[in-house]
């Protein structure tokens, strides 16, 4: 009895923690990492189509490429105040609440300085194709400055915070289940044995064959120490593969896609303002997509685990897009700014917005995939470790209860 009530506290345990650890990484540090890199990913598009929009004034035959990135602007304006909220809704921490809350007044102050930087370049009479309003561009700047001095490094400083727990998470429930697989191996085993050389000691000394319940009791202590152990193996390995195999390359491909926004929107700026300095950030950028030859690059260790030919697709538009980019910087650089405009705003195939197109369609395929693959398997996690939380208390109270059957008869035999 004190054995099957050891046995009945661990296997509880055990499944509690399975359980926790399950529902810790599918509902709280997964989607609080998804959205954290989401929220860099649309701050980083959000600058890129201002700068769209930047370049595309005072030109009418543009109206086109202008609305679709308004309309791009607003779609990410609204995904990041929701990213921002879902992400402070996931924090009981006063000061990250603040640190998220921060965010969204900077926010709002880039969308002030970009909005009167757009008014102004449509309003100026100075401003001409390729060329803005030097005090649109001014508040254009200061704009620019909020996003790449305090919206990106915190958002990057959120991401990578939420990407580390998420990682701690599905460690600690591994570990949990190494300590607790023990302790139940343990006294399930020693329960075992304490019911099989009870059985051995009533037949020698009633000259009994088989004792039926202790027999049952046997079976069910041993059903629960094969499948209690399977179903929190099975899920513990799931939570450390999804989290390895799916949810951390989405976050690299998100990282990298959000880096190649910022990486065509510097570029973009630089034909817009080639005295600002915008090139150094697009440079920046190519360093960090492309890396080294003893360190990958965020392009190529997003892609790790994406099936082969999508990822080759998605190198193959990079090439585009960085052979794109140099070419309208020697444009800019040579004075050619008609010629820069229509590459950066172009949609013919070798044109930078139809390569880039491409690239962001591919990356995006990889990211969904992955997604996708997590969702699925968190689900199978979720239904696997459902309906287990009452087992060991059903299945250790029969035990108690076939031990007290089986050897009440016998007791009164022995009197």
């Amino acid at each position: 009895m004190v054995l099957a009530a050891a046995a009945l506290t661990t296997g509880t345990i055990a499944i509690a923690d399975t359980q926790h650890g399950v529902n810790r990484v599918g509902r709280e540090t997964a989607p609080l990492a998804q959205a954290a890199s989401d929220l860099y990913f649309a701050l980083s598009d959000l600058d890129s189509q201002t700068a769209r929009q930047i370049l595309t004034t005072g030109d009418s035959a543009l109206d086109t490429v202008q609305g679709d990135a308004q309309a791009t602007v607003n779609s990410r304006v609204a995904e990041i105040d929701a990213d921002l909220r879902q992400a402070i809704g996931g924090t009981s921490d006063p000061a990250v609440q603040g640190q998220f809350q921060t965010m969204l007044d900077k926010v709002t102050l880039y969308h002030d300085l970009s909005a009167t930087a757009l008014t102004l370049d449509q309003l100026s009479k100075d401003a001409t194709k390729g060329h803005p309003d030097s005090v649109a561009l001014a508040y254009y700047s200061r704009a620019t400055d909020v996003m790449h001095f305090n919206l990106l490094p915190t958002a990057a400083q959120i991401r990578d915070s939420y990407a580390h727990q998420l990682t701690d998470s599905a460690k600690s429930e591994n570990d949990s289940w190494s300590v607790d697989t023990l302790l139940v191996v343990i006294t399930t085993v020693l329960l075992l044995a304490a019911l099989i050389l009870f059985q051995v000691a009533l037949s020698r000394r009633f000259h009994r064959t088989l004792n039926p319940f202790l027999a049952l009791a046997t079976v069910a202590t041993a059903a629960f120490l094969v499948s209690g152990l399977s179903m929190t193996a099975q899920q513990s390995d799931r939570l450390k593969q999804v989290v390895d195999q799916h949810m951390n390359p989405y976050l690299g491909i998100q990282h990298a896609r959000a880096v190649s926004y910022d990486a065509v929107g510097s570029i973009v700026r630089y034909a817009v303002a080639p005295d600002f300095g915008y090139d150094h950030g697009y440079a920046a950028d190519i360093a960090s997509l492309n890396g080294t030859p003893a360190t990958p690059g965020l392009l190529s260790a997003g892609l790790n685990g994406t099936g082969q030919a999508l990822s080759q697709r998605a190198g193959t538009d990079w090439t585009s897009v960085q052979r794109d980019a140099g070419k309208i910087k020697s444009e800019v650089d040579g004075g050619d700014v008609d010629s820069a405009l229509t590459e950066a705003t172009g949609i013919a195939g070798g044109q930078l917005g139809q390569d880039f197109y491409a690239l962001d369609t591919h990356l995006g395929q990889a990211a969904a995939t992955q997604l996708a693959a997590f969702q699925a398997t968190m689900a199978d996690a979720q239904s696997g470790a459902s309906g287990w939380g009452a087992v060991p208390a059903v299945l250790f109270g029969a035990v108690m209860a076939l031990t007290l059957v089986g050897v009440w008869r016998r007791l009164a035999e022995y009197r």
